[in-house]
């Protein structure tokens, strides 16, 4: 199973990237999200409000952390038009 090691949620808090571990080989990726709302009508129904939509993974392999971290930030800056400071 592949492990979510890190996630960064950008200012607005509408999109979001993960860091993955993928299991079977050990190397990491990301993938990106954003926040869909639910209709009132909806959310009443499911309980809840909305929910993470995937936008895109990447297909950039990085044997480390860091270098997945890079590539995962500016595609959150891509992504959302934000500015994204985090430390890392």
């Amino acid at each position: 199973m592949d492990e979510v090691m890190k996630e960064i949620i950008s200012p607005s808090g509408i999109y979001k990237v993960q860091i993955i571990k993928r299991s079977k080989d050990g190397l990491f990726t990301s993938k990106t999200f954003m926040w869909f709302d639910h209709d009132k009508e909806i959310s009443e129904v499911l309980g809840e409000d909305g929910y993470w939509g995937a936008l895109y993974s990447t297909t950039s392999i990085s044997d480390s952390v860091d270098r997945c971290m890079t590539i995962a930030v500016e595609q959150l800056f891509v992504a959302s038009g934000e500015k994204i400071s985090c430390n890392y």
